[in-house]
């Protein structure tokens, strides 16, 4: 009896543990059970295809109607809950929009979450549901289509599982609708007959009549005879030159193979001479380059100077010495005097949006040194991610610089840009930061080029990225009980109820103004950032602080903006009288930065916002003035809203006009990021519609009146030249010079991005350099095109024979824009041609894609079949795009 009991009890005991074991494991057990039981990221296929035009909407507010398909391929049921699909869309999404059995909500940002409703249906294997859903403005290119997908499964408890990229996404983007914009645009869609047509207007010179350096030397004088440098050559310099000769000799191995003798003195095979400079032009940069019988000789007053005389030497080498090495190069005689146009020569890179190494870094400044340009704007901060280390704010990379599924940001950001779930993935550039000794080795590579890294801390808006970081260590530190320390770097109030939406469509990106600890947060910033330029063995001179896009008042609606519902800020309000309304906190915030700035002796620049004041008339109405007060501050606006039709275009011209230092970074010429065509495969976006490399080499930096200017739609500008403001003699002092920007939010690693500056950005660096040709300040707008084109069919030529097959090698190869070729077929006659010389250029007619093995085209050719394709190639082996053209001779093929 009592062994009987106690074996019952054993059970019981048993029993009780089990259940109990059940009920404690019984989350992980349902996560195991359901983990057998769903289909995974990879067994689902997701179909995204362009359906058409909204016809709801007109003007430039058409938007466009999506389908996405969901396809269960795998064995197990896809069930109507516990799951969530994620995507990213750069156009967006507009609520409630969606039809079928499933709802998108917008999480932030670009970023999308797809759940089921009630009504789901479950999918068997091969079964499928779709959605079709509107997105606002336009969609003409695949840069527009929905990226980044990937799913989580929850359990009953919202527990979530580790996410799963969904790899198998197809797209499509083919109709009639992706060609125009809407009714009023008339950009034309690049056909192989327009491209074709194109190409023809420009006349390929004569190789040997052509200037070999970009940007053109201010006065070339060709002279008799040559010098031969053999396998091995010697540099002497000047002592203050020494970092100059032995950055020459460095190239002249690397590039060409020569063996190479540095030493101080003044007998070589090439002289680095110290010489005070007659200045003939601006006296920027100004050197001198002699290449006769008995040598090469480089004159400059300062190290500056001579290095820019060096970049010359590197391009009068012939192109086919860079291409393969040579034991002996021939040099024409020649003596070149040169100084530069203007003393600011930028290029701006993004790497908040998407993330770019060192190298990648370290190689834009090579290129950027050879085209003597020498100001590296360098943005580092932004909605999508932190990227430089701050010692004591260990958050700031720890979360502001990852991007991963996350459920309340404490750890990473969440994905953003179509970066996907996972903040190590090595094929997503969301994450990644430069640590202080990167960041101290770029200072110390610009410097070594003679090139300013100018960092953007973009504040007030675009913070989020800093804003998510300081919640993360205000709630970790609050946990611990440190309440104090966890106030002192807090960007936002916690208990601002303020609405609103960026351009970029994030609600949480704008900094309190109000709070002590804003500015506590970014002065240790920059007292960390001026620490790690000491160390670099420079000053921090110049702080772009951003400045833009700060979500205001919009519409109808008074209760939109940022600030609006803020307590802090509130009540602040009520006690400080210069400030009425909350948008007025703007002017406060750059107030008490540029102070901050300016008593550390840094000098303040930031987007053209920073030097304008908004107000509203009688009539509702906004009306923008200069800031009377930042000018007075010396704040230097970059003004890039110079798109014909906004209203923008002349405010580089206001500004100067009215005492401000300028930089024209102007987004219809240098914003690298827009398209450069309409080819929907061609990358890029279009808002500011389209910039090619002639857009960029045509720009009149003081007389935009006399570019060939259209709008953004193609359409001719008829009135330009009325109500414009013009740029006075004393204004045109005050244009510092002019900047290239390359944004990064469609930017992948750093192949995409040298396709998107190059070689858009020589036409930049010609500007910036070399005085205006002749043809710009002819008045007579068809005198001035017939002349322009002219000088046009010059530069594309030297680009043809001399630039690009350089840049294939240069560096260890530039990926530069290979442009899609120009092809017609008349009465079965195959033509085509290129924009620019050098190029091979390969066809099928049997519908393939032509390859290495391809017929290369020579002359006009008879061809048969249905369709044609043709690709440029360079020597590399790089390509274009596809032209394909349809072949009206089927009956003959009988």
């Amino acid at each position: 009896m009592i062994l009987m009991k106690s074996s019952v009890l054993k059970i019981v005991l048993l029993t009780v543990l089990l259940i109990s074991t059940t009920a404690l494991f019984a989350s992980d057990s349902t996560r195991i059970s359901l983990k057998k039981d769903v289909p995974r990221g990879e067994e689902i296929r997701m179909t995204w295809e362009l359906k058409g035009i909204d016809d709801s909407k007109r003007g430039y507010n058409l938007g466009y109607r999506s389908k996405l398909v969901i396809k269960n391929l795998s064995n197990q049921i896809f069930n109507g809950s516990n799951w969530a699909i994620y995507f990213h869309q750069p156009m967006p999404v507009k609520a409630g929009s969606e039809t079928g059995n499933v709802k998108i909500t917008h999480v932030n940002g670009d970023y999308y979450k797809i759940e089921p409703t009630a009504k789901f249906t479950r999918l068997k294997q091969g079964e499928e549901c779709a959605l079709e859903y509107l997105s606002n403005f336009r969609m003409i290119k695949m840069q527009g289509a929905p990226t980044g997908f990937y799913i989580v499964y929850s359990d009953r408890n919202e527990n979530e599982y580790k996410p799963e990229n969904i790899l198998d996404v197809r797209k499509v983007l083919i109709r009639s609708e992706q060609t125009t914009l809407h009714a009023n645009d008339h950009v034309p869609y690049p056909t192989g007959a327009h491209i074709y047509a194109k190409n023809e207007a420009i006349n390929h010179l004569i190789k040997d009549s052509l200037s070999k350096i970009i940007p053109t030397p201010y006065q070339t004088y060709k002279q008799q005879g040559s010098y031969s440098v053999e396998k091995e050559l010697s540099i002497a310099y000047h002592s203050d030159f020494k970092n100059e000769a032995e950055f020459l000799a460095e190239k002249l191995i690397a590039d060409i193979g020569l063996k190479v003798n540095v030493f101080e003195g003044d007998s070589g095979s090439v002289v680095l001479v110290k010489r005070k400079m007659e200045s003939k032009f601006t006296g920027i940069g100004s050197y001198e380059l002699k290449i006769s019988n008995d040598g090469i000789s480089i004159y400059g007053w300062n190290p500056t100077s001579i290095f820019y005389g060096v970049q010359s030497l590197r391009a009068i080498i012939p192109v086919e010495a860079y291409l393969k090495k040579v034991e002996e190069i021939t040099l024409n005689n020649v003596f070149i005097h040169d100084e530069a146009r203007f003393e600011y020569r930028g290029m701006h890179l993004d790497v908040a949006r998407n993330f770019n190494s060192k190298e990648t870094v370290f190689k834009l400044l090579d290129l950027m040194a050879f085209y003597k340009l020498n100001k590296f704007h360098f943005h580092i901060t932004d909605d999508e991610g932190w990227r430089l280390e701050i010692p004591g704010l260990p958050e700031l990379t720890d979360v502001g610089a990852k991007r991963g599924h996350t459920t309340d940001e404490m750890d990473m950001l969440m994905p953003a840009l179509g970066s996907g779930p996972f903040s190590d993935d090595v094929d997503s550039y969301g994450s990644g930061y430069y640590t202080t000794s990167d960041f101290i080795e770029i200072l110390e590579y610009a410097k070594a080029r003679h090139i300013e890294v100018i960092p953007e801390l973009d504040f007030p808006g675009h913070a989020r990225a800093a804003i998510v970081s300081m919640k993360s260590r205000y709630e970790k530190l609050l946990q611990k009980g440190k309440k104090r320390k966890a106030k002192k770097y807090m960007l936002h109030d916690p208990k601002d109820g303020s609405r609103y939406r960026t351009v970029q469509r994030f609600n949480d990106n704008v900094v309190c103004p109000c709070r002590k600890s804003t500015y506590r947060f970014i002065e240790k910033v920059v007292d960390e950032v001026e620490a790690m330029y000491k160390l670099a063995g420079l000053k921090l001179e110049n702080l772009h602080i951003g400045g833009d896009e700060v979500p205001h008042p919009m519409g109808d609606d008074p209760d939109h903006g940022a600030w609006r519902f803020s307590p802090i800020c509130n009540e602040f309000l009520k006690k400080h009288e210069a400030y009425d309304k909350p948008e007025e906190l703007y002017y406060y915030f750059v107030d008490q930065l540029s102070l901050m700035l300016e008593g550390k002796g840094i000098k303040v620049a930031g987007w053209e916002e920073v030097a304008m004041k908004k107000s509203v008339d009688a009539e509702g109405d906004y009306v923008i003035e200069n800031n009377q007060e930042f000018k007075a501050r010396g704040v230097v606006p970059y003004t890039w809203n110079n798109i014909w039709g906004w209203g923008g275009e002349d405010r580089a011209y206001k500004l100067a006009n009215d005492g401000y230092k300028v930089v024209i970074a102007g987004a219809s010429n240098n914003y690298y990021a827009l398209a450069y065509d309409k080819n929907p495969m061609e990358p890029g976006y279009y808002w500011g519609g389209f910039v090619d490399t002639k857009r960029s080499w045509q720009q009149v930096p003081l007389n935009i009146y006399n570019e060939d200017a259209t709008t953004r739609d193609g359409n001719p500008i008829t009135d330009y030249k009325q109500n414009k403001t013009r740029l006075t003699e004393e204004g045109a002092k005050n244009i510092k010079g002019i900047q290239g920007q390359m944004w990064s939010e469609t930017l992948l690693g750093e192949a995409t991005m040298e396709y998107c500056v190059f070689p858009k950005i020589l036409g930049l660096v010609e500007r910036t350099w070399s005085k205006d040709p002749l043809w710009t300040s002819i008045e007579k707008d068809s005198s001035r095109v017939a002349a322009q084109d002219e000088d046009w069919s010059d530069f594309a030529s030297r680009l043809g024979y001399f630039e690009l097959p350089r840049l294939t090698y240069l560096n260890g190869g530039v990926k530069y824009r290979i442009a899609a070729p120009g092809v017609i077929v008349e009465d079965s006659v195959l033509k085509v041609n290129m924009n620019y010389p050098g190029f091979v250029c390969k066809y099928t007619t049997d519908g393939s894609e032509p390859n290495a093995s391809s017929i290369v085209y020579t002359n006009p050719v008879k061809v048969w079949g249905r369709v044609v394709k043709v690709i440029a190639f360079n020597a590399k082996g790089d390509k274009s795009l596809v032209t394909e053209v349809f072949i009206d001779n089927r009956i003959m093929e009988n």
